[in-house]
This record gives C-alpha cells, sequence and structure tokens, in this order.
C-alpha cells in the first residue's frame, strides 16, 4: 500500500513539475512574440535577430482574383528589404496588429504562433504564423508564414 501511495506521490509531484516547465516555456514563448511586435512595430534593427540566419520566410501573396501564390523570401533578401523598408515605415508610422494569437507546441518542441494579421489602415486581418525554435540564444523564428495583397512581391522575384 505505501508503494503505490509512494509511485503515486513520485508521478504527481513529476507532472506538477511538468507542467511547470511547460507553463514557464509557453510563456516565454508568448514574450517572445510580444517582444518581437514591439521590435517591428517601432522600427527596431534588431528584428532580425529575431531570426535564426537561414529563416523560411513566405509571402502568400492574395491576388485580385482572389487566388495566392507563394513567394519565398532567402533571409539575406528579406534583411535587405527590411533596412530599405524601414524609414518609410517609420515615416508613415506603419504598424501590425496581431489579434486572435494561438500558442501550439508541436511533436519536434518548437512552437508554432498563429494570428490574425491586421496591417496599418487595412480593414481585413489576414493569416499569419511563426515557427520559433529555442537556441542557446533563446527563441528564434525559423519560419514565417504571412498573407499579403502587396502585389509587388510577385514580380520582385
Amino acid at each position: 500500500m505505501f508503494k503505490k501511495f509512494l509511485s503515486l506521490l513520485i508521478c504527481l509531484y513529476t507532472m506538477f513539475f511538468m507542467n511547470c516547465a511547460f507553463a514557464d516555456e509557453l510563456e516565454d514563448v508568448q514574450k517572445f512574440f510580444d517582444n518581437y511586435v514591439q521590435a517591428a512595430n517601432s522600427y527596431s534593427k534588431t528584428v532580425v535577430d529575431y531570426y535564426l540566419p537561414n529563416a523560411n520566410i513566405v509571402r502568400v501573396v492574395l491576388k485580385p482574383d482572389g487566388t495566392t501564390q507563394s513567394v519565398n523570401f532567402p533571409m539575406e533578401r528579406y534583411k535587405k528589404e527590411l533596412k530599405k523598408g524601414q524609414p518609410l515605415a517609420r515615416l508613415s508610422r506603419y504598424k501590425n496588429k496581431y489579434t486572435e494569437k494561438k500558442f501550439e507546441k508541436l511533436p519536434d518542441g518548437d512552437y508554432k504562433i498563429s494570428a490574425l494579421r491586421t496591417p496599418n489602415g487595412d480593414k481585413k486581418a489576414l493569416p499569419f504564423y511563426f515557427i520559433v525554435t529555442k537556441t542557446e540564444n533563446g527563441w528564434k523564428v525559423k519560419e514565417e508564414s504571412m498573407q499579403t495583397t502587396v502585389q509587388k512581391f510577385l514580380s520582385s522575384k
């Protein structure tokens, strides 16, 4: 009887601490995303530090006819376009608003952060997600997918 009680106690203790570790990790991921949004919306040069050097960046362009086309960006191109676009974004006070945020732990330990992204001045929210992975330097974006109505992404391959 004592062995069963002890086993149950050990099991409950383990589950409690595993749940605490998961809660701490989820809190870290949520904080990472909040910090990213703050950095992006304040035009910080540190935005690229949130990404892995070889992150997969995808723009899913919503065409006027309602179809979509995915465009992949190498991280180097993403950095150049970000640097080039930040002054204009700052002048126009461009910001993204994220709603309906969901945080899902994936089987490999990464997290998928999904949300609806409403670009500055737009009325329609568009799907967005990050896949973030834990590194020795904290959480980093390894994949980003963002739907957009900006057609220039189709011609600037």
